[in-house]
């Protein structure tokens, strides 16, 4: 086996899910641990071994430059595979591919489209689906202690925010804001969270590539061109302790509190996921984070009212000042502690959903 293909053989020891390598006449050269583990060690074998071993079905499949994502069955087990075609020129074509069990988010996604349906019979089933999907205040994988503060103005609301895990060295965390109120924007932000979740390859690439297919993914809806969604991605890599922002469209900037107690607005910029936003490049910025160190994310209902007596907005400022008064709690206080400031703007009500999110990068 010549050496040239190491490098490949890396990739597929290093990817946290089953993958394979083969060469032009389809022999399996190398399967990692996770690949044998599912199919057995079929090295040397020809890679119909693992699509004779039960039902084999190809649901869908998009390539683009020698590389493609397809969703296909194996055995009734739904997957995600990754492919992609490595020319060595004189040493061969080669074919690196993974495979991600998503036999569990199927599940999910299953249950989900099936809650959708009964939307229709009223408003508070849409409410429950809504807060269903949102994640509970707790410490995620030993290393993001995430906490957040959610208040509709109305019984619908159209922020939402989540974390990912995408591998054992990257995570994402967002807010997002949909237009309007209501089941309609309520519906959006069920969708937009799915898609998120099911663009994970481009996850993988960055948080500006996850909003281009985002795009593509809003401008098959039928909004009538009337909605569109603004959303802050931050991926955060812990082994180089870099924090990767991307912004579309969201007005209020993400907030680096520091475990010094300082705190920094990274001002971030792009536009909203709207019908003719495809084509738009997402810019990314990179920010170093220590641990300790501490992101605050936020919608513009938090900011934007005004006390009518005296005519002044919380404002970013607002936020910054308490993110650095109380940087020594917890982030379930601090969240806390800015919506209870926020409610003496609104007065009597708010006229906008407003989210506080605050992620606590842990040692």
């Amino acid at each position: 086996m010549t050496k040239r293909i190491d490098p490949l053989i890396k990739v597929l020891e290093d990817f946290p899910i089953s993958g394979w390598l083969t060469d032009s006449d389809e022999n399996i050269i190398y399967m990692n641990d996770a690949m044998k583990e599912l199919f057995g060690d079929l090295t040397g074998q020809k890679t119909d071994m693992v699509y004779d071993c039960g039902s084999f079905e190809i649901v869908s499949q998009a390539m683009h430059e020698g590389a493609g994502v397809s969703e296909i069955v194996i055995s009734d087990v739904p997957f995600h595979r990754f492919s992609s075609t490595v020319d060595l020129g004189e040493d061969g074509r080669y074919l690196v591919e993974h495979f991600e069990d998503v036999s569990e988010q199927a599940q999910m996604n299953a249950k989900m489209k099936k809650a959708l349906a009964r939307v229709s019979a009223g408003a508070k089933m849409a409410k429950t689906i809504q807060q269903s999907i949102l994640p509970i205040n707790d410490t995620y994988w030993d290393t993001i202690a995430y906490n957040s503060f959610y208040k509709p103005a109305d019984d619908l609301g159209g922020d939402f925010h989540d974390l990912m895990k995408l591998s054992d060295d990257e995570y994402l965390v967002y807010i997002a804001d949909v237009s309007g109120h209501g089941i309609r924007s309520a519906l959006l932000t069920v969708f937009m969270r799915e898609r998120v979740r099911m663009n994970m390859a481009a996850a993988f690439e960055g948080p500006g590539a996850l909003l281009a297919e985002l795009v593509q993914d809003f401008s098959k809806v039928d909004t009538e061109g009337m909605m569109y969604v603004t959303m802050v991605i931050c991926k955060y890599t812990k082994s180089r302790r870099e924090l990767a922002i991307s912004n579309a469209g969201h007005n209020c900037y993400p907030l680096i509190v520091r475990n010094s107690g300082r705190s920094e607005a990274i001002p971030t910029h792009g536009m909203p996921i709207c019908s003719i936003a495809e084509g738009i490049d997402y810019d990314e910025e990179v920010v170093s984070i220590h641990p300790g160190d501490r992101l605050v994310l936020f919608t513009d209902g938090v900011i934007e009212e005004v006390d009518k007596a005296t005519g002044r907005s919380f404002g970013l400022e607002g936020v910054r000042g308490l993110a650095e008064k109380y940087g020594e709690y917890n982030g379930s206080y601090l969240a806390q502690k800015i919506m209870e400031e926020s409610d003496h703007y609104s007065l009597i009500k708010a006229k906008d959903d407003r989210t506080i999110v605050v992620a606590d990068f842990l040692s």
